[in-house]
């Protein structure tokens, strides 16, 4: 199966009853940039405010944020 582990992003999203809109609204970005993080297409590029505001928005702590958003690159391509 390729879809094993799902983006963390989404899946925190999706627990919280959040939209892609709602996060790209918080943090001044687009449906598209959230989008990206999601599959892994991009690397968020985040402001400390934006950081915070994420992780006031998804109710994590710095340390819970996990290091990526998308599915792994060596999880996507084994499969």
């Amino acid at each position: 199966m390729t879809e094993e582990r799902e983006s963390a992003l989404r899946k925190r999203r999706e627990e919280l009853g959040l939209t892609q809109r709602d996060i790209a609204l918080a943090l001044g970005k687009t449906d598209q940039t959230i989008s990206n993080w999601e599959t892994g297409i991009y690397e968020p590029k985040m402001t400390p405010r934006e950081i915070k505001a994420l992780c006031r928005l998804l109710k994590w702590t710095l340390e819970e944020m996990p290091d990526e958003f998308g599915v792994p690159r060596s999880q996507s391509e084994d499969a």
